[in-house]
């Protein structure tokens, strides 16, 4: 697990650097669908390591007698639980851009215009 999560932060770190380029207007409904894929598996993830972090025993998991090991435990299950939370309302939101997407008549390459877009606020 600790491999597949570096390799997750490589491949995230990469698309953070295209991310400025796409390569075609078109693509733009594929990427968010790729990202909601992803985001799916991030709140599963989350969602499994708040459970295990429940279920850790003093003695066995981590040290027993010791208050910070203790507190700790308790701050990582709730903060874990949070960003379950959030991960869900982001994979909401990345869903009704996804169907936004699907919504939009792309082009597969810019078209020329000379006027200003006009978009809704």
């Amino acid at each position: 697990m600790v491999e597949a999560s570096g390799s997750l932060r490589r491949a995230a770190g990469e698309l953070a650097e295209l991310s400025g380029r796409l390569d075609r207007p078109s693509g733009s409904g594929q990427v968010l669908g790729a990202l909601m894929d992803t985001q799916r598996s991030i709140e599963h993830v989350l969602r499994e390591l708040a459970q295990w972090h429940q279920g850790a025993m003093p003695g066995v998991h981590f040290a027993e007698h010791h208050d910070e090991s203790v507190s700790g435990v308790s701050l990582v299950v709730e903060q874990l639980d949070l960003a379950v939370q959030q991960a869900a309302a982001m994979q909401e939101t990345l869903s009704l851009a996804y169907e936004g997407s699907g919504a939009v008549r792309w082009f597969d390459e810019e078209q020329e215009s000379s006027a200003q877009p006009v978009l809704p606020s």
